[in-house]
């Protein structure tokens, strides 16, 4: 089969998954960092500055495994950054392989006021003076780390995983389907990622909840707004990588989270457009909000959660996507692991709306392997024949 007629299959099949119109079999989907260079013997430390060569470790895995979209696949910095900022939040570790988040907040919890006045000139005036004073200090210090930075965004999120992407589509026949240039924040992951962090924005919602909230409408007001003006990307999917909801209990979700979170996924429907979002954690008490935003506006992928029981109570009105474990792939045995598949297709697969996936990203050496590239083949022999 040529490329293009391979690609033209795939995504066919692909978006007749995304559309219940009787796909052919149950599309696999990629979620990676960058451990198919470590499949490869190699590091990306080492050769991330070559960008054919990182490209190509990136995706060679694909000439034996079958794979059919990718929603988020590559790095979002390079060690550049290493070598002019400190403090240092993302580096890779020391295999040379796994992305490493170390988080740092520096809104104290008496500085909700300043806050809620003046989002953008208390992250200048304030937070960043205190996290980088170097940058206040020295000129052309803050002159070269600027525009190391700058060019290491562009580096990283255009240039390498345009590349990537190109590969991916045109080689193997894998569709993006998330748009990364297309990110929701929810104003409460906002607050807990960047200003108070995860003991602070949780003691927050105790002891000063009114503050919480107001600082997340002024976010909401500040900075959500305004990209909401924009048109709505309808291909590749806005997507959204959560982080706090599974802390919060139901009544806090309903409450502070949903609200925003529904407004986003509204809009897109409106507009004849999905949203892919990464349930990260366990969601299954709050999971029922999905039901209230329209048929198949949404699609969910599942981490810790029962893919099972998601496909059961929320199959019918969304998208879900998930099915493997990464740990299984790293400890159980591929007759173990294909016995899993084979329950997760027969329950999943019917009524389509179903996109095969890891619940975690393949972040580290080891995480793809024989089992993986097994599964993910299996998937798709299995499901052609249901």
């Amino acid at each position: 089969m040529s490329e293009n007629a391979l690609l033209k299959m795939k995504n066919t099949n692909l978006m007749k998954a995304l559309n219940r119109e009787g796909a052919d079999y149950v599309p696999t989907m990629l979620a990676a960092s960058c451990a198919m260079v470590a499949w490869e013997g190699k590091k990306v430390t080492d050769i991330i500055d070559d960008a054919d060569t990182y490209v190509e470790a990136m995706t060679n895995v694909f000439k034996v495994m079958w794979a059919d979209g990718n929603t988020f696949t590559g790095t979002l910095f390079t060690p550049r950054i290493e070598s002019v900022l400190e403090p240092l939040q993302n580096k890779f570790g020391p295999d040379g392989v796994t992305p490493e988040h170390i988080q740092m907040p520096m809104m104290e919890r008496d500085e909700y006021d300043a806050f809620i006045e003046d989002p953008n000139r208390f992250v200048s005036e304030v937070l960043l003076p205190r996290k980088y004073p170097k940058l206040y200090e020295d000129r052309e210090y803050a002159k070269n780390v600027l525009k190391t930075v700058a060019e290491d965004k562009f580096y990283s999120l255009a240039l390498l995983m345009g590349k990537q992407s190109q590969v991916l589509s045109e080689k193997y026949g894998i569709t993006d389907i998330a748009n990364f240039g297309e990110v929701f924040s929810n104003p409460v992951d906002t607050l807990f990622d960047y200003c108070r962090g995860f003991k602070g924005t949780l003691t927050d919602l105790r002891r000063q909840p009114d503050k919480v909230k107001a600082a997340c409408d002024k976010l909401w007001e500040v900075y959500n707004l305004p990209r909401l003006d924009r048109p709505v990307a309808k291909f590749p999917y806005a997507c959204h990588m959560t982080h706090i909801a599974p802390y919060l209990s139901p009544k806090q979700f309903e409450e502070i989270y949903w609200p925003y979170e529904k407004m986003w996924i509204e809009r897109a429907a409106a507009a004849g457009a999905k949203v892919w979002i990464m349930l990260e954690g366990s969601w299954k008490n709050v999971w029922h909000h999905f039901l209230e935003v329209p048929k198949d506006s949404c699609i969910l992928h599942i981490d810790d959660d029962d893919i099972c029981q998601a496909k059961k109570e929320l199959g019918h009105h969304q998208i879900i996507e998930g099915g493997l474990k990464v740990a299984a792939v790293r400890t159980e045995s591929i007759d173990k692991i294909k016995d899993d598949i084979k329950r997760v297709i027969d329950v999943c697969a019917p009524g389509d709306g179903f996109l095969f996936c890891t619940d975690k990203a393949w972040i580290s050496p080891g995480d793809v392997n024989q089992n993986l590239i097994d599964a993910y083949n299996f998937v798709h022999e299995y499901s052609m024949k249901k």
